[in-house]
């Protein structure tokens, strides 16, 4: 799970992948004379649809590559076989 620091006075919000680094960095900001704290940063659920949609194009996208590949090498045969039997 990500946690979040926060640190309003100096509008801080950053995002650590575990709560140990989180709490190094609020120590710091703490020492420093401000206040600060550190919250599980929950799902954003707009993000996470965005990032299925850019993975759904990609692999739209990869299938199309192969699609394509396939056509081109199967055109590549029928002309071998078209030159052999002129040959």
């Amino acid at each position: 799970m990500q946690y979040l620091l926060i640190a309003a006075a100096l509008n801080l919000n950053v995002v650590y992948a575990d709560l140990a680094t989180c709490k190094l960095g609020k120590d710091e900001i703490q020492k420093a004379g401000h206040a600060a704290m550190c919250i599980p940063k929950g799902i954003d659920y707009k993000m996470e649809a965005q990032d299925k949609r850019v993975d759904s194009m990609i692999t739209s996208f990869v299938s199309l590559i192969t699609e394509l590949q396939k056509l081109e090498n199967d055109a590549v045969a029928k002309a071998e076989k078209l030159e052999k039997k002129v040959n």
